[in-house]
């Protein structure tokens, strides 16, 4: 593989070109986290709006009707619904582990079996989250990717 990077003050908005043979499983997950770091939502918090790029958030949670993102010292609220995100962050290391819960793998720090065909996923930063028997076979798909 061949890596060249052209820095210029005369250009107005970095461009990633890739040229490739063949699309492989490997290039492919590169794309999607280039994908990802240049990806942000809109959250909201008090009467302020904030734009949270996508790796500062550690998952998203849903409760009574309103959507949450929880980063390492915020939570904010995200006025679309978990369905819409999930689609969203579809080719991102966003997973959705439950009904009301996504959570960002890059922030995944181990996961074990738990009660009732369920596992207990521990973030970097101490957070347990349950990931539904339903959603098992999920979280083990965007691992293996």
């Amino acid at each position: 593989m061949k890596l060249s990077v052209n820095q210029s003050l005369d250009i107005k908005e970095n461009e990633i070109i890739i040229n490739c043979t063949v699309m492989d499983d490997r290039l492919k997950k590169l794309i999607n986290i280039i994908r990802q770091h240049y990806f942000s939502l809109q959250g909201i918090k008090g009467t302020g709006s904030y734009t949270i790029p996508l790796e500062d958030i550690i998952f998203i949670d849903s409760v009574d009707g309103k959507t949450f993102l929880y980063c390492s010292k915020e939570v904010y609220e995200y006025k679309d619904t978990l369905s819409s995100l999930e689609q969203m962050l579809l080719y991102t290391s966003f997973v959705r582990i439950s009904k009301n819960c996504m959570m960002n793998l890059n922030e995944l720090k181990s996961v074990r079996s738990y009660l009732n065909h369920r596992m207990e996923a521990t973030m970097k930063n101490g957070e347990k989250l349950i990931v539904s028997r339903n959603y098992i076979d999920n979280l083990k798909k965007k691992l293996e990717e």
